[in-house]
């Protein structure tokens, strides 16, 4: 998944990997739901895994940049745009752009995976 890398990516490799990143969060968001949403056509997964980016991301900024920084990132990721599938790997591909670091990324996948998993499941009772 997220490795670190001398040699620069170019915008094509990049979204390549943002992309390929983005399919295996969505497979372990799927996969960690199994049943209990009904997954079946991925964009749940995709929607969920945006949305908990979007919060991550914020956050890390917040503790990592400026308020100038966060503001620049919610106005580029923040509305769901047409293509719902680019969402997350935009997101994932700017992390790359901002030279986040590969410890850094994953830890935010981490997150951002265990957040969706959250909120896709039913709660107890329902």
């Amino acid at each position: 998944m997220i490795e670190e890398t001398d040699s620069p990516m170019s915008t094509d490799d990049l979204y390549r990997t943002a992309a390929m990143d983005a399919k295996t969060l969505q497979d372990r968001i799927s996969s960690a739901v199994g049943n209990s949403v009904d997954v079946s056509d991925g964009s749940v997964a995709v929607l969920a895994l945006a949305n908990a980016l979007l919060a991550v991301v914020q956050e890390y900024l917040e503790r990592t940049s400026d308020e100038h920084d966060v503001e620049l990132f919610l106005e580029v990721n923040g509305a769901q745009p047409h293509d719902v599938l680019s969402w997350p790997v935009n997101i994932l591909a700017g992390l790359r752009l901002r030279r986040t670091s590969a410890d850094d990324q994953r830890s935010i996948c981490e997150r951002a995976v265990q957040l969706a998993v959250r909120r896709l499941r039913p709660l107890p009772g329902l």
